[in-house]
């Protein structure tokens, strides 16, 4: 891919800065011991490479573009107080180029580059730092292919000396990355040490990227499930297989990468509302979290400036100009609070609440994978995890469980509606499940979504994008690949759906 070789010393330049920046986020009596100087970069080392594409990935998949006007608009979590553009599906092309190229001329250059140093080093441990970062890539590779609607160039895409790599179809991207994910997790040895500085989300614990790794197999299962059940059956089975290290089982094995307290390693999104009031709360979910007087409201909401019990979320997708806006008046809108925006909020790449509604899924589709407990037990636990992570009691957690029940006739709906409110702030993963299941008020059989109130400006997209479009240098720069990526869609157009979005 061409964006490959035009970014690579700009990117590897950005690592090496970024890894005297970044590597004291993991362990900062490392980085005072480095005393780098950022205008004049050492040499980076595999630890620093790692930091650096796990700060770049949660950046590119937390900031105020790709989560707040792609991914929190289109889960319905936020409505936009004056631009309202995003909120009815017209993107700007810079910003989709620029989400495109940070995964690849940054996340995954940064990946395999430490990969390389790390398997050069020959140290104790390097063959578990190479499958650490060899897993994180896998993810990237996850979020690229269901973004973009399944094609996407994989198997061919960091060769330097290959400027035009084919798009790999969706099925042949899963497959690779299931494939490569069962080989990460039987190389993954627990009594080794793992990267012993720059790994931010699980400070080197192995055994806890090992239970990732196995989370992460059970999610891209899940996602291809209705598209190919038995190899996603397969993938379930050997997820869940104690042998292979186990699953994601408490909230403090989330994989969470943590920000600090200042710029420029604050949550993204709570340096743009810095300046500007550009987000507010949606109706959508305002109304449906009081609907069943669900006590995460006043954990993910700010009340109105006038009174401090009311919650008001703003109507979706109106059109810019219409008098309903409300400009970010807290007095007439509720805005998100701490919770998404505060310096500190953790982006989220994976945690217990989604694993245990996964595993209701699992049950409640009755697959033979050695699951124990029944659906309405891990829905519950489900809950229980989203409570205690949002700082609440397991008695609010049973109040509200008791209010909400587990529906078996309807358990899309029932564990589609509850997995979205526990994946509020992961906007993007939010608005591919939203996708996938479908999910309805699973009491009332009401839509919970609606269409944008001001109408789409894309005239292939009424109710919500299926994916993104690929960004428009590609026809440009690796056009014979991209033609042929096109072919498998039929358009490149946010109205065609997923491969594995089959429903």
């Amino acid at each position: 891919m061409k964006i490959l070789n035009q970014l690579k010393m700009k990117s590897y330049n950005k690592i090496l800065l970024g890894a005297a920046l970044l590597s004291f986020m993991s362990c900062t009596k490392d980085f005072e011991e480095m005393n780098v100087s950022p205008n004049q970069p050492a040499e980076a080392s595999a630890g620093q490479l790692f930091a650096t594409a796990q700060y770049n990935f949660a950046d590119n998949i937390g900031d105020e573009w790709n989560n707040g006007r792609m991914g929190m608009y289109y889960a319905q979590y936020w409505s936009s107080t004056y631009y309202t553009d995003e909120s009815r599906y017209k993107i700007r092309e810079g910003v989709n180029q620029t989400m495109w190229n940070t995964f690849y001329a940054d996340v995954l250059r940064e990946l395999q580059e430490a990969q390389k140093l790390a398997a050069e080093s020959n140290q104790n441990g390097s063959e578990n730092q190479v499958a650490i970062a060899e897993i994180f890539q896998i993810m990237t590779y996850h979020y690229l292919s269901d973004i973009y609607g399944g094609p996407i160039p994989y198997s061919e895409a960091l060769d330097p000396d290959n400027a035009t790599p084919k798009y790999d179809s969706g099925p042949e991207v899963y497959a690779g990355l299931l494939a490569d994910l069962e080989k990460q997790i039987a190389i993954l040895d627990v009594t080794k040490p793992g990267f012993t500085s720059g790994d931010i989300v699980y400070s080197g614990n192995v055994a806890l990227w090992k239970k990732f790794a196995n989370s992460l197999r059970m999610r891209i299962a899940l996602r291809m499930i209705d598209a190919d059940e038995a190899a996603a059956t397969e993938a379930i089975r050997k997820s869940l297989d104690p042998a292979n290290g186990g699953i994601i089982s408490s909230n403090e094995e989330s994989a969470l990468f943590r920000w600090l307290s200042s710029p420029p390693n604050n949550n993204p999104i709570n340096e743009a509302f810095k300046s500007r009031v550009d987000f507010s709360m949606s109706a959508t979910f305002v109304n449906y979290l009081k609907k069943y007087n669900d006590p995460r409201l006043p954990v993910y909401a700010q009340p109105l400036s006038t009174d401090p019990n009311a919650y008001v979320g703003e109507l979706y997708g109106l059109k810019q100009g219409d008098e309903r806006n409300s400009n970010g008046d807290q007095t007439v809108v509720s805005l998100p609070s701490v919770y998404a925006i505060g310096a500190q909020a953790p982006t989220i790449l994976l945690d217990y609440s989604e694993v245990e509604f996964m595993l209701a899924e699992i049950a409640a589709r009755n697959l033979s994978v050695g699951i124990t407990g029944t659906a309405e037990e891990h829905y519950q636990k489900g809950i229980k995890a989203s409570f205690a992570f949002a700082n609440l009691s397991e008695d609010e957690a049973n109040n509200y469980i008791a209010r909400v029940p587990y529906v078996a006739a309807e358990w899309k709906d029932a564990i589609g509606s509850q997995k979205w409110i526990a994946m509020y702030t992961q906007g993007i993963q939010a608005w591919l499940e939203r996708l996938r299941l479908d999910f309805e008020d699973p009491y009332t059989g009401e839509e919970i979504f609606v269409a944008p109130i001001g109408g789409s400006t894309d005239p292939d997209v009424t109710l919500v994008p299926e994916r993104m479009s690929y960004p428009v240098t590609e026809a440009a720069l690796n056009g014979e690949s991209y033609q042929a990526a096109i072919d498998l869609l039929g358009k490149n157009s946010k109205g065609v759906k997923t491969w594995w979005d089959i429903y």
